[in-house]
């Protein structure tokens, strides 16, 4: 008889989170490109208003 198991920890997931790289370990090139990129990226961050959120989940409840 063969028993199988799945690990308890999702592997997959860990392996992202330790190859994500720190601020403190790019190198001077990609920290100026970061930063000069940095506020525009800020400036397209949207945070939605309750109105549409209410709209959204009023919606995805019809379907």
């Amino acid at each position: 008889m063969i028993e199988t198991s799945t690990p308890t920890t999702n592997s997959l997931q860990n392996d992202m989170v330790q190859h994500t790289a720190i601020p403190e370990e790019l190198g001077e090139e990609e920290q100026s490109f970061y930063d000069s990129i940095k506020k525009n990226l800020n400036l397209i961050v949207k945070t939605p208003g309750k109105d549409v959120i209410a709209r959204i989940l009023s919606y995805s409840k019809t379907v």
